[in-house]
């Protein structure tokens, strides 16, 4: 009886492990800076290059890491419920309730979210490895539900693929740029030699 909680415990931890590292490569790659991938894929590094490939593929990935995200905290939420029902009876439902939210706010959401903000290129070029394994396990289940998530979206009225309403990304950094200047941290030398390359 006692092994059989350990080893519940046990797949528990590793889901929640899971989840942690599922919301700190979606940070990681998201904040991560493309100009200094972009820099280190051509002095040819490998992770580097992964990095970039993820990056191209942007809804693939996210989708990949929503779709395990979701995954291991259901099964961790189903597991640790099933756990406590059987230590606490009907009672165990609430209990695992209160127990997951704390422990996945905290150990699948917080941390590594700070962690990988704080440290997104290196968190980046760790993870691109397995999160390349990670998308193309999941791509046939992605790719369905990008497809039916589209569809639901045309029946609403809404196109997935209209970006009219999102600026160009030359537009977004002349924006970055007049803000800067605006705070005197853009010199309007530097302001205008910027926006003559843009």
């Amino acid at each position: 009886m006692i092994s059989s909680f350990l080893i519940l415990g046990l797949v528990i931890l590793v889901l929640i492990l899971l989840s942690g590292f599922f919301s700190g490569s979606e940070t990681a790659l998201t904040a991560t800076s493309r100009a200094r991938m972009y820099q280190l894929a051509k002095e040819n590094d490998k992770r580097a290059k992964w990095v970039n490939s993820l990056l191209a593929q942007h809804e693939r990935l996210l989708s990949a890491i929503l779709l395990g995200n979701n995954l291991v905290n259901i099964m961790a939420s189903a597991l640790a419920t099933s756990l406590f029902l059987k230590l606490f009876g009907d009672t165990g439902v609430l209990y695992a309730t209160l127990v997951m939210t704390c422990i996945v706010v905290i150990f699948a959401e917080v941390l590594p979210k700070t962690y990988a903000i704080l440290n997104p290129e290196n968190t980046s070029l760790r993870v691109a490895g397995i999160m390349r394994f990670v998308v193309w396990i999941f791509a046939p289940f992605t790719l369905g539900l990008n497809f039916i998530a589209r569809g639901i979206m045309r029946l609403l009225g809404f196109n997935a693929d209209d970006a009219g309403n999102i600026l160009p990304a030359h537009e977004e950094i002349r924006g970055a740029i007049d803000m800067h200047h605006s705070t005197d941290a853009v010199t309007k030398g530097d302001r205008d030699m910027l926006g003559g390359i843009l």
